[in-house]
């Protein structure tokens, strides 16, 4: 068990600021130990008798793993009472109104609407009401989600609110607006999302699918952001192994590239001339059926249960990749149900973390993962892309593609390369030369901007292929 001491200098920085501060971003890279502060801080606010109770709102298995290890993991915070609010309605109503003496209730952010519904009933003078801890702010990014909405119609409620990200604006400045809207319930840029933008912004495309902050806008909205927030400074952070990230790439058999181009050109050669549309497609395409195709699949119209196999090139790169391994335990990361078949097909029964598996399941392989019992390990980043603490395990990680989201890219590499971790890092990731994966390679890993990765893209669609 950890002693208090054992805090680093920065995180008592973060503990003083959010101790004074009734509303406050912590901006903290990933591994830096947010969860451990902000328990401080709550641990030392109730001490002194400024709050009773901190409602933490956290992705699930953040709310349901990390959160209560945390806890408990630490002499100063392992005796506060705590409940996590998961399981059926009924369930988690009776966690909520019921143990009225804990201190900390967590509740995953996929609960969000449920519990502002239930918070209704909840008198002004109730502890609920006293601090709201929104851990992982970039899932709140988009103005228009219901849960973000439900919860900024009850920031208002709170004595105190703060919010923890390492990853403050993942895709542009606007994704700060939303998160800071509900931590200062308001006051710093008001309540309204297209107001604000038609302030400080401008489209750049016909149908205003992007924006570009206004002269001096970007950087007034950063100091606004700023007057309320707390970063880490260079060298604030204990030194890191070498990371280093091995870009794979494989030529798909011809019969699989013949496919690919057939699809490319129904879905999306055809738009080389008409920019109008390529914001509105960009995504879709990335994540769509070329992605499938690249990845060896394609569903047909039953969906998971209807796949149509074109072909093993990348279950035949995972087999020498790992193998190439010598044994090391592994991390392989996959995006589709399919692709979790092929892989258990190439490498037998893998233990896996994604959709579909109970916390109780989850937090078993993550004990077993850091405790060197398993040599592999499948990982979906939706699931285990945030928070997870997987340094102990091992130190090698294995992508069948790259994704989309430069955040869950980000995220979840931090799994393995963060504090604690002693080994140097190596990161292998497949990419099917001639398809989408290019376009998701240079989004997450040359860190060109969505927009500017699809355009680079479709140009090349307009190059003729190698034989």
């Amino acid at each position: 068990m950890h002693k208090k001491s054992e805090l680093r200098g920065y995180q008592d920085r973060v503990i003083k600021y959010l101790y004074e501060s009734d509303e406050a971003m912590a901006v903290l890279k990933m591994g830096a130990g947010k969860t451990i502060s902000t328990l401080t801080a709550i641990r030392e606010l109730i001490d002194e008798g400024e709050i009773r109770h901190a409602l933490v709102i956290a992705p699930k298995r953040v709310a349901t793993m990390v959160w209560p290890a945390e806890i408990a993991g630490w002499e100063h915070t392992c005796k506060l009472k705590y409940a996590v609010l998961d399981g059926t309605p009924k369930q988690r109503w009776d966690k909520l109104f019921t143990a009225i003496d804990r201190r900390i209730t967590i509740i995953g952010i996929d609960n969000v609407q449920w519990l502002v519904e239930e918070l209704k009933l909840v008198p002004p003078e109730h502890p609920l009401w006293d601090c709201l801890v929104i851990d992982e702010t970039s899932k709140l990014k988009d103005p228009t989600s219901r849960r973000a909405k439900a919860l900024a119609s009850i920031a208002g409620k709170f004595r105190m609110r703060w919010g923890l990200t390492g990853t403050p604006r993942p895709n542009s400045l606007m994704d700060l607006f939303t998160p800071l809207k509900i931590i200062t319930n308001g006051r710093l840029w008001g309540k309204s999302f297209y107001k604000w933008r038609a302030a400080n912004f401008y489209p750049v495309d016909y149908n205003a699918y992007q924006w570009k902050a206004l002269d001096k806008a970007e950087s007034k909205l950063l100091a606004d952001a700023a007057s309320v927030s707390i970063s880490l400074g260079e060298g604030d952070m204990p030194e890191l192994p070498d990371l280093n990230i091995l870009v794979d790439e494989i030529r798909l058999s011809e019969p699989a590239r013949l496919t690919y181009r057939q699809m490319e050109q129904r879905l999306v050669a055809k738009l080389v001339d008409k920019d109008k549309d390529v914001v509105a497609i960009s995504r879709a395409v990335a994540t769509g059926k070329l992605a499938q195709i690249s990845n060896g699949f394609l569903y047909g119209e039953g969906g998971n249960t209807d796949i149509n196999v074109i072909h093993t090139d990348k279950a035949g790169w995972l087999e020498d990749t790992v193998r190439s391994l010598d044994g090391e335990p592994c991390l392989v990361i996959y995006e589709y149900v399919e692709d979790l078949a092929m892989i258990k097909r190439a490498l037998g029964n893998v233990p896996h973390l994604g959709a579909g598996v109970s916390s109780a399941t989850a937090a078993e392989h993550v004990r077993r993962w850091n405790a060197g019992e398993l040599p592999i390990f499948a990982l979906h980043p939706a699931s285990g892309g945030h928070g997870l603490n997987l340094q102990h395990g091992g130190s090698r990680m294995v992508w069948l593609a790259p994704t989309w989201s430069a955040e869950l890219w980000d995220q979840t590499i931090a799994r393995i390369h963060r504090p604690g971790q002693k080994a140097h890092c190596m990161v292998h990731v497949c990419v099917a030369t001639d398809t989408v994966d290019e376009l998701k390679r240079m989004r997450v890993v040359e860190k060109l901007s969505g927009q500017a990765a699809f355009e680079r893209y479709l140009a090349s669609l307009a190059t003729p292929q190698p034989a």
